[in-house]
């Protein structure tokens, strides 16, 4: 199975959102289609998911002590 593109990631995190929110945005309104969204708010879902992405792929961080001098 191929993976899936980012945007196919950010649309579905969209619809697992309006599932876990019953469909509905932070002000209770319906939840538009992702086709309806408009392209500021796709590019943020957008971004949402390369930045889950980044996080996943990139090395874990190591803890920096202070200097102790």
């Amino acid at each position: 199975m191929a993976r899936p593109t980012r945007l196919q990631l950010a649309q579905g995190a969209y619809t697992a959102y309006g599932e876990a929110t019953g469909g509905l945005n932070v002000r209770g309104e319906p939840l538009p289609e992702w086709d309806d969204l408009g392209g500021v708010v796709q590019h943020a879902w957008l971004t949402a998911v390369e930045e889950v992405e980044r996080l996943l792929l990139s090395p874990p961080r190591t803890p920096r002590t202070p200097d102790t001098d």
